[in-house]
């Protein structure tokens, strides 16, 4: 996978995902090179009672990602 592509099982530890600045919590998906970012906002909900997909959001713009060393 490229070094752009952000998701959760991807292997690449602890990180904080940042769209203009603005920290963004429950990414499942970062692209720094098209400035693309999803994620799930809280309090999470499904789209339709009878459905399991889970309502997300797309972001646009300046996408940075830090990484965190976990001391623990």
């Amino acid at each position: 996978m490229s070094e752009h592509l952000h998701t959760p099982g991807d292997g690449k530890l602890n990180r904080h995902i940042f769209v203009n600045g603005n920290e963004i919590r429950n990414v499942f998906y970062a692209d720094e090179k098209k400035g693309i970012v999803k994620f799930y906002p809280c309090p999470f909900r499904v789209k339709r009672p009878e459905c399991d997909e889970a309502y997300s959001r797309t972001l646009r713009g300046d996408v940075t990602v830090e990484f965190i060393n976990d001391t623990n």
